[in-house]
């Protein structure tokens, strides 16, 4: 019995201390977000190629060390010019098609699956929560992202995991840890 007690007393200080970690803040102010990483990440930035045209995608990535149950956290920015969309995207059925596209184009640019979607409402903003299996010399890895669409830019968090690690700690500290920061429009 004593060793039961010790045993749940380790595990609970143990659960205590990781939560308790200080992680890297990135408050970026041009693109209006703040969110939280393991540890500092790096800044990068990128063209991307979509049917319209490139888009600029800002991002920072952190890849983590093996104690930890995720590969890679990843926030990234993005805001598409006016000429995308001259009639605006002022219905549902239009910032969905945005939304989707995203989560396709990710799909199809890691040669992945897209095994679950669903629509969800961040701050007013529509978005959406997808899961993408990729298989890599044969180990099944998870892309989990959140995209929200604000007016023409597009906010996107991942965390790429081993396919039996999810829902852990970390990736729903990062996922919680993100927001945005008086948006314009």
């Amino acid at each position: 019995m004593k060793e039961l007690f010790v045993l749940f007393f380790v595990c609970s200080f143990y659960t205590l201390i990781a939560q308790n970690n200080e992680w890297y803040k990135i408050k970026d102010l041009e693109a209006a977000y703040r969110i939280e990483f393991p540890s500092e990440p790096k800044k990068g930035k990128s063209d991307v190629s979509t049917e319209k045209g490139l888009v600029t995608m800002h991002t920072y990535t952190y890849q983590s060390d093996s104690g930890d149950e995720n590969f890679i956290y990843m926030s990234s920015f993005s805001e598409y010019p006016n000429s995308f969309f001259p009639e605006g995207l002022n219905t549902l059925e239009k910032r969905n098609q945005v939304l989707e596209n995203a989560v396709n184009g990710a799909a199809t640019n890691t040669k992945g699956t897209l095994i679950s979607k669903s629509d969800m409402i961040f701050n007013g903003y529509n978005g959406t929560d997808a899961k993408i299996s990729v298989d890599v010399s044969g180990y099944q890895y998870i892309i989990r992202m959140k995209i929200i669409l604000v007016g023409f830019k597009i906010y996107m968090t991942q965390v790429i995991y081993e396919k039996d690690n999810g829902d852990n700690l970390n990736l729903n500290r990062f996922f919680n840890s993100f927001e945005l920061l008086n948006v314009k429009m």
